[in-house]
């Protein structure tokens, strides 16, 4: 069962409180179907009586639906004849309103009633037990329904929660960290002074530090956007890239470790550069967090280990080991495996599971004490044992799901439950519902094909009891009550633990994804300014003596910068954030100026959209950072077009070397990034020039603007 649907875990648990109920009123139905060609008035009261109780079931829980099911139910026992196991529903509607005291009175009714009836004490307990048991049942599948409800529809809730929990935790280290070096910086420049340059450029380089450092921490929870990276890198260098990602985020210490042999390894992969396929695989089994890059061009495998060498220590550090060599489809392959973080202590139960777990004990028990009741004297030992077994065989292997020797436990279960079933009794027949609803939740089967094996099972029940004397279709019927209330039941239990596991899978991956937001925006928006105040106080620094007027505007330039660069970690936790391209576009012009490269800027007259300029502001951003850091650049192009379907950045740069270098995290956060909002980022030599292209196509509110 799939629980991605908006709705589909709140119709699946109501249809199963649904199918609980009809189960326990069917039998009943099916008796008074019976009656009516001798007996047509009563048989019609019965019947009309259980419709209505089952239909009242739709209703919500309240005092007038559980008024009227006792009515109903009393109507159908006291003048019509019906069995009062049919008040097992009322009861349960008794407990859903929380009136616990009430539930005596109805069971003493229930016990006058069947010793009128049948002055046999046995089985007065036995119909006093299958009324306050059905009850239970009824209640707890209705209380795990309507729990799973709520686990469903919070799920978001949960989500935006962990996120801004998240969000303030950021902020804070971001505040004591990077706000502090800012304001220094900018007060600094604010002085105006020439003498001040020296503190300036050391206060810009350990802030600067400290956001690659933050950035890189924030980042090391995934290898997304290494994987990104990655990928681009291999595509830019016309290897096709495939990556299959089989862990679970986020990674903690393992990510860092495992992304510095993802970056090393495909470097290793373009370097060599007779690759035509590349395979990256993740993986996570037994506490560990396994690696694979897999190429199909490399001839020898010394080659790789040499490249690898340094990194092999760096893993063993880590507690993981290193691996590289070829195998035998003559592919070369590194694998790389760490211990995974250790994970958090596994989740309490909420108090309606707990609650639901008794109440399945106390089914079991009281099917223990149904089925002695009709087991002769002199068996009673031998069928302690035997249901000792078969409950254990439940709670092991259904309730707990365990895994191991399932099919070998379900056989015996199997064995358990025909092999006595002539000589223990009546009501022994029970076990073949808890038979045929552990098949149903332990099998490992989708629900359409364990639907035969339980009905075969069904069958041969229905047989035997046939040929001990016993109505067969009466046999079949009360074991598939039986089986429908363990299945509903066990269902649920699971239902609402996926559910809560996929909530905080979900509330996981929001804190992850937010993580890594807070890190794309320290490397491309601060993480510039930053480099651009380094670049600018170093330049005022050279000019102080030759050209003392040009000084005084490079640090001004500082000063903005500074300014511009508080705003923007203000901003940075409290959502999104306007961006002139225009000035974007100026700011990277004259950084490039600054740093003596020629710049030839086309389309600047362009008006870009704003949500296209916020998200192509941010991709010319690191695109000069990574002319100004990777590149000896002499001569730089940026040109912007817009077409009524899309808007398109190309920034070219001629200082690309003869080695295609490591590939590094912001071309993967960009390539997420634009993603995000159905853009494409190519990036690589282009010739003899580094071409990076980011492609956004127009939203229609931006085409309306």
């Amino acid at each position: 069962m799939g629980i991605t649907g908006s709705d589909s875990p709140p119709r699946l648990a109501r249809g199963l409180v649904f199918a609980v109920a009809a189960a326990l009123v069917s039998v009943h139905v099916f008796k008074a179907a019976s009656r009516i060609p001798g007996d047509p008035a009563a048989g019609l009261t019965i019947v009309a009586a259980c419709l209505a109780i089952l239909a009242l079931e739709f209703r919500p829980a309240t005092w007038p639906r559980m008024a009227a099911q006792l009515v109903c139910g009393f109507a159908a026992v006291v003048p019509a004849g019906a069995s009062v196991g049919l008040l097992a529903v009322p009861v349960g509607a008794v407990f859903l309103q929380g009136l616990w005291p009430l539930v005596l009175p109805v069971l003493g009714a229930t016990a006058w009633v069947q010793v009128v009836r049948t002055d046999s004490v046995r089985d007065t307990v036995d119909m006093c037990v299958t009324v306050l048991l059905g009850g239970m049942v009824l209640y707890a599948v209705t209380t795990l329904a309507a729990f799973a409800a709520r686990v469903h529809e919070t799920r978001l809730t949960l989500a935006a929660a962990a996120v801004t929990t998240e969000r303030l935790r950021i902020a804070e280290g971001l505040d004591t960290d990077l706000s502090s070096g800012l304001g220094r910086i900018r007060e600094l420049a604010a002085k105006q002074d020439p003498d001040v340059l020296d503190g300036l450029l050391t206060d810009a380089r350990a802030t600067l530090a400290a956001t690659r450092a933050t950035a890189a921490d924030l980042r090391s929870l995934s290898l997304t956007p290494e994987s990104a990276s990655a990928r681009a890198l291999l595509r830019s260098a016309g290897i096709e890239a495939e990556v299959v990602s089989g862990h679970t985020e986020p990674l903690g210490p393992a990510g860092t470790v495992l992304a510095t042999v993802l970056r090393e390894a495909v470097t290793a992969v373009v370097r060599v550069g007779d690759a035509r396929r590349c395979l990256i695989v993740t993986g996570e089994a037994a506490g560990q967090v396994t690696l694979r890059v897999v190429s199909d061009g490399v001839r020898t495998a010394a080659l790789g280990t040499d490249v690898l060498d340094g990194l092999a220590e760096r893993v063993r550090a880590s507690g993981g080991r290193l691996a590289a060599g070829l195998e035998a489809d003559g592919r070369f392959a590194v694998e790389a495996s760490v211990p995974a973080t250790p994970s958090a202590a596994e989740p309490v139960d909420a108090p309606e599971l707990r609650r639901a777990g008794v109440l399945y004990y106390l089914l079991l028990a009281a099917f223990c004490v149904r089925t002695l009741l009709y087991v002769p004297a002199a068996l009673i030992a031998p069928a302690l044992v035997v249901l000792a077994v078969l409950c254990t065989l439940q709670v092991v292997y259904s309730v707990r799901d365990e895994k191991r020797h399932s099919e070998a436990a379900l056989v015996l279960f199997a064995a358990l439950t025909f092999a006595p079933m002539h000589a223990f009794g009546q009501n022994w027949i029970a076990s073949l519902g808890l038979l045929t609803g552990s098949l149903l939740v332990a099998l490992p089967l989708p629900l359409p094909l364990a639907v035969p094996v339980v009905a075969a099972a069904l069958g041969v029940g229905g047989l035997l009891a046939a040929a001990d004397g016993t109505s067969a279709l009466s046999a079949v019927l009360n074991a598939l009550v039986t089986c429908l209330i363990v299945y509903g039941m066990l269902r649920l239990a699971r239902l609402v633990r996926e559910l809560q596991q996929a909530n905080e899978g979900l509330a996981r991956a929001a804190v992850v994804g937010e993580r890594l937001r807070a890190a794309r925006d320290l490397h491309d928006l601060l993480g510039h300014g930053l480099a651009a105040i380094l670049l600018k106080a170093e330049l005022a620094r050279r000019l102080r003596a030759s050209d003392p007027e040009r000084c005084l505007a490079e640090i001004r330039d500082v000063e903005r910068l500074a300014a511009q660069g508080e705003r923007e970690l203000r901003a940075l936790t409290g959502g999104p954030r306007e961006l002139s391209f225009g000035d974007e576009l100026a700011s990277a012009a004259a950084v490039l100026a600054a740093a003596d490269v020629a710049v030839e800027v086309e389309g600047e007259e362009l008006s870009v959209p704003p949500d296209a300029g916020a998200v192509l502001g941010v991709v010319l951003r690191e695109a000069v950072t990574n002319v100004l850091r990777h590149s000896t650049a002499r001569h730089a192009r940026i040109a912007v077009t817009a077409t009524e379907a899309a808007v398109r950045l190309e920034v070219e740069n001629d200082g690309v070397g003869a080695d295609v270098g490591s590939p590094g995290s912001g071309v993967g956060g960009l390539t997420l990034r634009l993603a995000e909002h159905g853009g494409t980022l190519t990036a690589g030599p282009d010739d003899g020039w580094y071409l990076l292209c980011a492609e956004l196509p127009q939203s229609s509110r931006d085409q309306r603007q």
